[in-house]
């Protein structure tokens, strides 16, 4: 019996062929997850963050194909334990943005900005407030009061930067959140977070996930328009190769007439069991994504692509970018904002 493909590469693709990447400079992955790992830590979900066998083989394996794709530094979210360990490996090749977060619906607001003071200690220069629909549960709506404390902590403690997570898939929205009294719909997602936007105008937004909404830029349009201070970053490789490719022009519009307010970013990631190949292919479809004019069928699996004519994945059909704009979206955006030092 023949195995399936491995999800990574489902069309068996070679990804050491990367003629049509034409970028050479610097890179900075603005959006991931690089922690230790354990042996025990789930196949998706958050890590354990606790326990024994606690590694860093996943972290070296995921930075090492980042390297070979040009990535220079990579921010990170990470458990406020972890950020001593990585910093003493990967020294500025990491920067670290630290959850406002509740990992149980019970916890206290005291203990949740506990932990986001031990964040502050650790010197991080980015915020996240993760707010997707199914945080609901756990009280994670974008403007809490006690997220709302969280940020004027981070803006007296000199943190100007605020990365949000709001919204999901369209399709979500037809099946994981079918159920509006439990989630609302995806544009009572947004309330919230123009909300925070007009109480702290003098902070750096950035809308995770090509801010959630890449099936609309015409509303990634309206939102760029209204607030000069939000941004938008380009991870969750599966979700922008499936809703971005079939709006390539737009996308590519969109992002010329506003070069200076987009972020490269992959939403990859460290777990203990994955292979380097896992990685690459993350890499390799986003850059192919954003700077080439390459068609065809994506290597990924992806399980919310709906088959059709014999398709068992979407199109990935490249944006192609200019170079200069690629420098700003790959590189200088980031530096700008968060002043980093050479690597």
């Amino acid at each position: 019996m023949t195995s399936p493909p491995p999800e990574y590469n489902v069309t068996g693709i070679d990804y050491a062929d990367r003629r049509h990447l034409g970028y050479m400079g610097p890179i900075v992955d603005f959006h991931s997850h690089v922690m230790l790992t354990r042996p025990g830590d789930p196949p998706t979900g958050p890590p354990l963050g606790k326990g024994p066998g606690a590694s860093l083989q996943q972290a070296e394996i995921m930075l090492a194909a980042a390297a070979e794709f040009g990535i220079t530094q990579t921010v990170t979210m990470c458990p406020p334990d972890d950020i001593v360990p990585l910093r003493k490996r990967f020294g500025d090749q990491l920067q670290f943005n630290a959850m406002v977060n509740k990992r149980t619906a019970d916890e206290s607001d005291e203990q949740a900005l506990h932990t986001f003071e031990q964040f502050l200690e650790l010197g991080v220069k980015i915020v996240k407030l993760w707010s997707a629909p199914r945080g609901r549960e756990r009280g994670l709506f974008i403007d809490a009061p006690w997220r709302i404390e969280a940020l004027k902590r981070a803006r007296s403690a000199g943190v100007r930067i605020v990365m949000v997570h709001v919204a999901d898939p369209d399709v979500w929205f037809r099946t994981v959140y079918a159920d509006i009294a439990k989630f609302g719909t995806k544009a009572d997602a947004y309330v919230g977070l123009e909300r925070m936007m007009t109480l702290f105008p003098d902070m750096i937004w950035i809308g995770a996930h090509m801010a959630g909404d890449s099936e609309h830029p015409d509303h990634l349009e309206t939102l760029l328009e209204k607030y000069p201070c939000f941004h938008i970053d380009t991870s969750a490789t599966k979700w922008q190769v499936r809703e971005v490719s079939p709006r390539a022009k737009a996308h590519r519009d969109l992002i010329l007439r506003y070069p200076d307010r987009f972020l490269f970013g992959t939403d990859l990631v460290t777990r203990h069991h994955l292979t380097r190949a896992h990685y690459v292919s993350r890499y390799w479809c986003q850059r192919t994504l954003w700077e080439s004019a390459w068609v065809g069928p994506s290597p990924i699996a992806d399980s919310d692509f709906t088959p059709t004519d014999g398709a068992s994945t979407p199109t990935l059909r490249g944006v192609g970018l200019p170079y200069d704009v690629l420098g700003m979206v790959y590189h200088a955006n980031a530096k700008r904002l968060l002043d980093l030092p050479a690597v």
